[in-house]
């Protein structure tokens, strides 16, 4: 099977909660980003909810949600990840067949459960996330998985992939052995995983330029400092640096421009820039310039952001292509 994009990623299961600030503060997550906890502490947190507190449940993870969105856009697409032999791993399998996207793991772990991440929206549409990894951060690397690099055109992946040594492993025997003719992009994820994990991104940037690079500003200059602009493009051919609701700066490998951002009412910013790097991709795959490609990201990113959920319904994507086209 040849793909157009294989992700690379954490699957975890998304349980999302929409709250007052307050409320985290009495827990010791880190507010407005990402903190791996254990189930237990999972459990504790929800205790604390008031009574009758109902989540939106969606199968997520941040390479997954990117995944949707090409793949509704309409390109071909595979995921590695890693999932448990339980209810939320056989729900996360189902979820990727009915968003046209080829699972091509099929190892399961029996002693952990399926990844879970709680994600707290508050009403300044901040989100924080306490997220028990589980099987997603012990993946085990089958020599499958260089193949379908290679029979891929772009190899996509995400920052949270650094944060367990199972996972890095995996990843980065995938990146240093498959072909140098695939293209090879990263989400960077979080500026405390870029800060936390330093030497492995360091080692990756060693090892071969980065194709397609996408963050937002804090992530940059947690890579990079502040003149981040110039920086990226010694590790970068080509990058998206988004800025909520500021404009975005973008390289496509030969000159900076800034995009504008929409101005919407924006209510949850949750798959935010998932959804700006799949729909990035999915028009390089179409042949597009990479700052007209990041043009269609930064349309589907204020479309998303207008929505409690970090994903469209598969009729919403559609919408959202032909909606881009008309303007």
């Amino acid at each position: 099977m040849k793909f157009d994009v294989l992700g690379l990623g954490n699957a975890l299961v998304d349980e999302t909660f929409y709250v007052e600030k307050e409320f985290l503060e009495g827990t010791d997550l880190f507010f407005n980003q990402f903190k791996s906890i254990s189930y237990e502490n999972q459990e504790a947190i929800l205790a604390k909810l008031p009574s009758g507190e109902t989540p939106d449940v969606m199968c997520g993870g941040s390479t997954t949600n990117s995944l949707v969105a090409t793949s509704n856009f309409g390109t071909i697409c595979g995921h590695i990840c890693q999932l448990s032999d339980d209810d939320r791993g056989k729900l996360y399998e189902r979820n990727l067949k009915d968003n046209g996207i080829y699972s091509l793991n099929n190892f399961y772990h029996q002693d952990v459960r399926t990844g879970r991440c709680l994600v707290f929206i508050t009403p300044a549409s901040e989100r924080t996330m306490g997220t028990y990894l589980g099987a997603s951060e012990r993946l085990v690397f089958d020599e499958s998985f260089v193949t379908h690099a290679n029979n891929s055109k772009i190899l996509f992946s995400e920052g949270y992939q650094f944060t367990s040594d199972e996972n890095f492993e995996a990843f980065f025997r995938v990146l240093s052995e498959m072909n140098k003719e695939v293209k090879f992009a990263l989400s960077l994820s979080d500026p405390g995983v870029v800060q936390g994990f330093r030497e492995r991104f360091e080692k990756v940037i060693a090892t071969r330029k980065i194709d397609y690079l996408f963050c937002n500003r804090e992530e940059a200059i947690a890579l990079v400092g502040e003149n981040f602009a110039d920086e990226l493009k010694q590790i970068a051919v080509n990058f998206a640096v988004t800025n909520g609701a500021e404009n975005s700066i973008v390289f496509d490998g030969t000159d900076i421009s800034k995009i504008d951002a929409f101005k919407v009412d924006a209510i949850d910013s949750n798959g935010a820039g998932d959804i700006f790097a799949g729909a990035a991709l999915h028009k390089v795959i179409e042949g597009e310039n990479f700052a007209e490609a990041c043009r269609f990201g930064n349309f589907a990113s204020s479309r998303i952001v207008q929505e409690k959920s970090p994903r469209l319904t598969i009729e919403g994507y559609k919408d959202l292509l032909q909606n881009f086209k008309d303007t």
